[in-house]
């Protein structure tokens, strides 16, 4: 025997979904929600299905204010069986195989890179980035929670490829200078790519976000580490003074950003030459 359907009164809607009752008559004249039954001119009976679907509205829309349009787009987009309400849950990445999870969030962080590299983090929308990926936006939220996480992830990503290349780059070398001439190079001739996402953190934590601030520390010591242990291992051999390693890494690190800086306005200096003169310096002092 099927179980009857539970018929509630919009004050005890109200109440279990935690959504205003001026709201939820706004989201039924919208056909965001289905139309109650009436059972007279001033009495209606609401069920299952919408609460349901009221839920579902309070988990995409989170805290912000999103146009209903959206709001439709995403309920209907959704993966997954249909519950008895007619609501789609979102389809969890465990619910595919890993390697098709990884390679989408993949496809969607390049995507993004470029999105936010041409118009910006607070400029950049997610339909932008969707539409770049060619995915709909109820795909993106099984893979994001929001524009602010997917931004971290390219931010992590960018600095990986970043470290990895400085590795793979000096792992041959043996030669202390030469290492930092490479290392500096390789900075250097793609400032324009790293400072454009780089700044971009900048910028939100100058606007006081703690996980701007928190990520961008994490990004710097990571930038920081790998330098500083060849520096160790430098003043081990004798190479050079012993210096603080972690002092000595940062004044290296902003030595070559503001010659990255410098060149971009002032390109006539070849960058052999450039790095070539602060390695000098760094070694032989001006005394």
């Amino acid at each position: 025997m099927a179980m009857e359907k539970r018929r509630m009164k919009i004050g005890e809607l109200e109440r279990l979904s935690g959504v205003p009752r001026h709201t939820i008559h706004h989201y039924v004249r919208q056909g965001l929600l289905p139309e109650p039954e009436r059972t007279g001119k001033t009495m209606a009976y609401y069920d299952d299905s919408h609460l349901e679907r009221l839920l579902a509205v309070r988990e995409v829309k989170g805290d912000s204010r999103v146009p209903l349009s959206f709001l439709r787009k995403v309920l209907e987009e959704r993966d997954g069986t249909e519950t008895s309400g007619g609501i789609k849950p979102p389809r969890k990445p465990g619910d595919m195989s890993k390697e098709t999870a990884l390679r989408r969030r993949q496809q969607i962080r390049e995507a993004a890179r470029k999105v936010f590299l041409e118009k910006g983090y607070s400029r950049a929308r997610i339909e932008d980035i969707t539409a770049a990926t060619g995915i709909s936006i109820g795909t993106f939220y099984i893979y994001f929670e929001d524009k602010q996480e997917l931004f971290m992830e390219v931010i992590d990503e960018l600095t990986r490829n970043m470290v990895s290349a400085f590795e793979a780059m000096v792992e041959k070398e043996d030669d202390f200078q030469r290492k930092a001439a490479i290392t500096a190079t390789y900075y250097i001739e793609n400032y324009e790519y790293f400072s454009g996402i780089i700044n971009q953190l900048r910028g939100m934590m100058a606007a006081s976000a703690p996980s701007a601030r928190e990520k961008f520390e994490a990004l710097h010591n990571q930038m920081a580490d790998p330098i500083a242990a060849e520096i160790r291992a430098a003043i081990g051999k004798g190479v050079i003074r012993d210096l603080d390693p972690e002092l000595l890494a940062r004044v290296f690190m902003g030595m070559v950003e503001f010659l990255a800086i410098y060149l971009t306005f002032n390109p006539q200096h070849p960058v052999p030459e450039v790095t070539s003169f602060m390695l000098d310096l760094m070694m032989n002092g001006i005394r």
